[in-house]
C-alpha cells in the first residue's frame, strides 16, 4: 500500500506543478510587507476553493492569514503545513517565501488527495501564516489557539549550499538602551556635564569584556542610535538598539540579566540614569529527528543530496515558537550549490529561477509523504512527540 500511496502523492503534485509555478511566480512578481500580504493569500485561496475547499478568512485574528482543512475518519491526529508569503522591504521575495507557501500548497493538497484515495484517518490543514520576516505571525496565531489540537507541523524553507534537515536555530531578544546625562559647554564648563556618550561607550566595552564569558552559540550586535549632536557639548542623551542570540532558551535568560548588569554599571560609573525597554524575539528552534528523517529519505528518493544529521544554523524564525510547543520539521531545499546569503539581490533572482520549480515539486512530495506516513503508522507521532518531552528547554507558549 505505501507504494501506491507514495505514487498517488507524486503524481498529484506532479499535476498541479504548473499551476504552483505560476502562483509562486505571481507571489514572486508582487511582493508584499508583513500582515499587508493580501494579493497572495487571495492567489493561494482562489487556487484552494477552486480545487474544493472551504478556507477560513481571515484567521486567527489576522486578516492575512487563512486555513483549510481536510479531515477523514475521526481525524484523531492533526498535522499542518505552514505557508510564508511575506515579502523583504526593498529587496522583494529574497528569502522565497514564495516557495514556501506554494510548497505547502501542494503538500497540502496532495496529502488530502491520499487519504481521499485510501481512506486514510486524520486530519491535514494548511494554515496561511502571514509576517514572519519580523511581524511574529505565527506567534499571534499561537496566541490565538490555532495550534491547540494539531500534533505535528511542517513547512519548508529555500537556501543554498546542500540541502539539509534543518537543526536548532537562535533565540533573540532586544534591547532599546538609553542613558540621560547632563548637557555641558564640552570646552569651557565640562565639568558641569554628565556625558551620555560616555555611558554608551563603558556599555560596549563591557559588553567586549563579556564575550569571553559566553559560549560559542552567543551572538551579539548593536549601534548608536543617537550620539550627540555636536562635538562641542557634552552629550545629554545617547540611544542605543542592541540584540542578542543564542541556541538555547534557557540560556536566554541568563544572557538578558548580563547584559543589563553592563547597562546598570555604565550608568552608575557615569552618574547616568539608564532606561532599558526589552523585546522578547523569537523562540529557538527544536526538532523531531523522526519526522525529519523521513522527510529526507523522501527527498533523498527524489535524487536530492541531502546533508546527513540535523545542522544548527544562526538565523531566526517564528517557526521556532511553533517548534516549542509540538513536533516539527523544516526541511531545507537549496536553490544553488554554491553559497548565496538570502536576503540579498541575488537570491531574490534565485527564488524565481527553474531550480525554484524544482524545490516546491521535491518539497511538496518530500512534505506530503512524511504526513501520511504519520497517519499510516501511529508510532512515528508518538516517538515524535517523546522526543519532545524529553527536550530540556522553557515553555514558550504565549501567557
Amino acid at each position: 500500500m505505501q507504494s501506491d500511496v507514495k505514487n498517488t502523492i507524486y503524481k498529484n503534485v506532479e499535476e498541479n506543478k504548473l499551476d504552483l509555478i505560476r502562483i509562486s511566480e505571481y507571489i514572486h512578481e508582487n511582493p508584499e510587507l508583513g500582515y499587508k500580504e493580501f494579493k497572495a493569500v487571495e492567489k493561494l485561496t482562489s487556487y484552494l476553493k477552486e480545487k474544493g475547499n472551504e478556507v477560513i478568512i481571515p484567521f486567527g485574528g489576522l486578516d492575512t492569514s487563512f486555513s483549510a482543512s481536510f479531515t477523514q475518519g475521526k481525524g484523531e491526529r492533526h498535522i499542518a503545513v505552514l505557508a510564508e508569503y511575506d515579502a523583504l522591504p526593498k529587496l522583494g521575495h529574497a528569502c522565497g517565501h514564495n516557495i514556501i507557501c506554494t510548497s505547502a500548497l501542494g503538500t497540502y493538497l496532495a496529502a488530502k488527495r491520499a487519504m481521499e484515495k485510501f481512506n486514510i484517518s486524520g486530519k491535514v490543514s494548511i494554515i496561511g501564516t502571514p509576517a514572519e520576516e519580523g511581524g511574529g505571525g505565527k506567534i499571534k496565531l499561537l496566541e490565538a489557539g490555532v495550534f491547540d489540537g494539531v500534533d505535528a507541523s511542517l513547512m519548508v524553507h529555500p537556501t543554498s549550499g546542500t540541502t539539509r534537515i534543518a537543526g536548532r536555530c537562535t533565540t533573540t531578544y532586544s534591547f532599546t538602551i538609553e542613558f540621560f546625562g547632563q548637557s555641558a559647554h564640552a570646552a569651557s564648563q565640562p565639568f558641569k556635564g554628565i556625558n551620555a556618550l560616555d555611558a554608551a561607550n563603558l556599555f560596549f566595552n563591557a559588553i567586549g569584556f563579556l564575550r569571553q564569558q559566553v559560549t560559542s552559540d552567543v551572538r551579539m550586535s548593536g549601534y548608536i542610535v543617537d550620539g550627540g549632536n555636536a562635538s562641542n557639548v557634552i552629550p545629554d542623551y545617547t540611544k542605543i538598539q542592541y540584540s542578542i542570540r543564542c541556541m538555547e532558551d534557557r540560556e536566554m535568560s541568563s544572557l538578558v540579566e548580563r547584559v543589563k548588569s553592563c547597562i546598570q554599571a555604565a550608568a552608575l560609573a557615569t552618574g547616568c540614569k539608564a532606561n532599558i525597554i526589552e523585546e522578547k524575539g523569537y523562540a529557538a528552534r527544536t526538532f523531531s529527528e523522526t519526522l525529519g528523517n523521513i522527510c529526507r529519505e523522501a527527498l533523498e528518493e527524489q535524487g536530492e543530496e541531502v546533508l546527513t544529521g540535523f545542522p544548527d544554523d544562526f538565523g531566526s524564525t517564528d517557526f521556532g515558537n511553533v517548534s516549542q510547543i509540538i513536533p516539527t520539521t523544516n526541511p531545507y531545499f537549496s536553490l544553488n550549490k554554491t553559497r548565496v546569503s538570502l536576503h540579498t539581490p541575488e537570491y531574490e533572482r534565485l527564488a524565481n529561477q527553474p531550480i525554484s520549480h524544482t524545490a516546491i515539486e521535491r518539497s511538496a512530495k518530500a512534505m506530503a509523504f512524511t504526513i501520511i506516513e504519520c497517519f499510516l503508522n501511529d508510532s512515528i507521532l508518538e516517538r515524535a512527540k517523546n522526543e519532545k518531552s524529553n527536550e530540556v528547554s522553557i515553555d514558550m507558549r504565549p501567557r
